[in-house]
């Protein structure tokens, strides 16, 4: 017989209680981070792909060269976590995008910027290998340029989901300066990969509060959260090129006269089929009538008046 110990037991019991509640904070916890990546992702992924376009325009005038710009998924999570990760000096650029509440943030690396500089002044944007320990005026000079022509981007971009406006509000070279949230405040961070025709690749990071994100989906447009599997604007405008360069054959029956056999046997060349006076003619594209008319002249050619359209 086996002899159980109740201070065991109880310990035991414990123990299994504490997991449990652990793990319903831990699913509760869970579920509810899901709930806030399923609100606000659609919008963002949205906007990432329109300023990903809208970056290329930005940028491309100061690099010289083409660039490829890509977007890979946001992250979330805590801004001093995000403060943690950043070098002792970087580029970072606030702005107020109304009627979003909160400062919006763009990170912007020394490097990029040199390479940025390096073009502006006629050379090639490159890969530096020389450690920048401090932006110089013209840096900054730059860096000005750069925040206002990508925060038109911003604005621009999220313009198409909602009513938003953007401006500039502010600039810091220390992620000390660019404080600007609670230490423990949700953000989303979304990074942009800017490539060099040389395969030499760049960062950007935009920084969203994700309070103010939630706060502004009654900004948003009917289609602003709509799914994220619609067609973004530049495929569509591609689409609607492509459609209008392709050709239909359309065609008209001006008439279907009946012949029985005898008369189709005795039928030579000379002979003469009559045909009545036609009106309501279909004009047929593909296998479909599209519209009703009647047969004319015009400028010496046979011409087809419509008269209606088929619904339907």
């Amino acid at each position: 017989m086996t002899t159980i110990n109740p201070d065991s037991l109880a310990d035991g019991l414990d123990g299994t209680a504490a997991a449990l509640a652990e793990r319903r904070t831990a699913e509760h916890s869970f579920a509810k981070a899901d709930a806030d990546q399923k609100t606000v992702v659609p919008v963002l992924r949205r906007v990432a792909r329109s300023l990903c376009v809208g970056l290329r325009g930005a940028l491309e005038p100061i690099a010289g060269v083409k660039l490829r710009v890509d977007a890979p998924d946001a992250e979330f999570t805590q801004f001093d976590a995000w403060c943690d990760r950043q070098a002792e000096l970087v580029s970072i650029s606030q702005f107020v995008l109304n009627p979003m509440q909160g400062r919006v943030l763009l990170r912007m690396e020394p490097a990029f910027v040199s390479a940025m500089l390096d073009a502006f002044f006629g050379g090639s944007p490159r890969e530096s290998t020389a450690f920048k320990k401090e932006f110089t005026q013209t840096d900054i000079r730059l860096i000005g340029r750069l925040a206002r022509a990508i925060g038109e981007r911003i604005g621009g971009s999220w313009n198409e989901v909602g009513s938003f406006s953007c401006h500039t509000a502010g600039h810091s070279t220390t992620v000390d300066g660019a404080r600007v949230a609670a230490p423990t405040a949700r953000i989303v961070a979304q990074r942009f990969r800017i490539t060099l025709p040389t395969n030499v690749r760049y960062e950007l990071e935009i920084v969203y509060p994700l309070d103010g994100l939630q706060a502004a989906e009654q900004c948003l447009t009917p289609a602003g959260f709509a799914d994220e599997r619609l067609p973004d604007p530049a495929w569509r405008d591609q689409m609607s090129k492509s459609l209008a360069q392709v050709t239909l054959p359309a065609r008209s029956v001006l008439a279907r006269p009946v012949l029985t056999l005898p008369q189709l046997a005795d039928l030579k060349p000379g002979d003469i089929i009559p045909i009545p006076p036609a009106r309501n003619l279909p004009l047929i594209i593909g296998d479909r009538i599209f519209a009703r008319g009647s047969l004319g002249e015009q400028n010496g050619l046979a011409a087809f008046r419509i008269e209606t359209i088929e619904r339907g």
